[in-house]
């Protein structure tokens, strides 16, 4: 897959985070809790199918496994978490996000692609921004 493929497809898995995001804002504050349930959710979704990623990095890497693992069940139980304590899994994922691209910078061999990089950490970072706004406004 091309550079412009994966920023295509990486920008366009941005949408729902940036929608679920301001959604409260569009129709209310009566929506604050289930648009952001939404969105531990489908943080969930991303950090479990970029987790699950990380197992082919390296095969020989009983780390990146062990890793790739702990990322899909944080991910998992965030959901639960979120269910009762929506803004505990705001956080987890403000910080796990973060923690995955270090993670990742180190044991990906596409990071050593300057693009590929900068779209992670684009990604990353705009992510990371909408569970802490959502974090925020859940106050």
């Amino acid at each position: 897959m091309n550079n412009n493929s994966r920023m295509m497809l990486g920008y366009l898995g941005f949408i729902p985070f940036g929608i679920l995001t301001i959604l409260p804002w569009i129709l209310g504050e009566a929506f604050t809790k289930q648009a952001y349930f939404l969105l531990t959710v489908y943080g969930a979704i991303i950090m479990s199918f970029l987790a699950g990623m990380s197992w082919g990095w390296n095969i020989s890497s009983k780390k990146n496994l062990t890793l790739g693992i702990l990322f899909s069940l944080i991910s998992f139980f965030s959901i639960i978490i979120g269910y009762f304590f929506l803004q505990v899994a705001l956080i987890i994922f403000a910080i796990t996000f973060p923690l995955f691209y270090i993670f990742e910078k180190h044991a990906n061999e596409f990071m050593s692609d300057e693009t590929y990089l900068k779209l992670r950490r684009n990604l990353t970072s705009a992510v990371s921004g909408c569970f802490l706004l959502s974090l925020l406004t859940t106050f």
